[in-house]
């Protein structure tokens, strides 16, 4: 085991990271043909999402919920295709962060996946993203193991799979109630916002926890 105070494991989150999307956009326009306000998904999405994540209701139950939250009824064939549509929201991948991942790799830092995605999700991720998973030593799918961020024990889970301490681990996400979470494990975290950032923030704090230098 290397020194927890040093890091030696990076681990990303997916969307708004891995992908720069963070909500089903490709839904919009289904709603809006629909001549339903967006703020049903966005609130629907505020109060149902962490359930969908930890795979306790399905993407239909979520908009049957959404939906009748709001007394509207929802065709089958209408649902079909937001489901669909929420699904492919998270395409084209980042072929930035793709790039960092490359370059942590490389540095020899292990590359952990730890994402918030019902198991519904999980067949396009794994055929879209897979030049992403190839890299990683680790990865957590929430609705695979019934927990999700920013539950503590899915951080706890990461780090045992991981098999290095918290304190060795760099979490990159791009919500900051995630990093904060992790920090309270005893990972260091990052809140990003884009590649440049991220870099440049993983950087400093390597030169600060080594004391001189940055790995590489």
């Amino acid at each position: 085991m290397s020194d927890n105070n040093r890091v030696s494991a990076c681990v990303f989150d997916f969307g708004g990271v891995m992908t720069m999307a963070t909500m089903p956009e490709k839904v919009r326009a289904i709603v809006e043909c629909l001549g339903v306000d967006w703020s049903v998904i966005t609130d629907g999405y505020a109060k149902y999402r962490r359930q969908l994540d930890g795979n306790f209701i399905s993407f239909d139950d979520m908009y049957d919920l959404i939906f009748a939250d709001n007394d509207i009824e929802l065709g089958e064939a209408d649902k079909e295709e937001l489901i669909e549509a929420d699904i492919s929201s998270f395409h084209p991948c980042n072929d930035e962060t793709l790039a960092l991942m490359r370059n942590l790799k490389e540095r020899g830092y292990k590359i952990g996946i730890l994402t918030n995605m019902p198991t519904a999700f999980v067949p396009s991720f794994k055929n879209y993203y897979k030049d992403f998973i190839a890299l990683a030593d680790a990865m957590v799918i929430s609705g695979e193991e019934k927990m999700y961020k920013p539950q503590r024990r899915i951080y706890r889970l990461m780090t045992k799979r991981l098999n290095v301490e918290p304190g060795e681990i760099c979490f990159f996400d791009d919500v900051e109630a995630n990093c904060e979470s992790a920090r309270s494990c005893g990972w260091k975290a990052i809140r990003f916002t884009d590649v440049v950032q991220a870099m440049r923030e993983f950087d400093e704090l390597v030169a600060r926890d080594q004391g001189s230098g940055v790995r590489g």
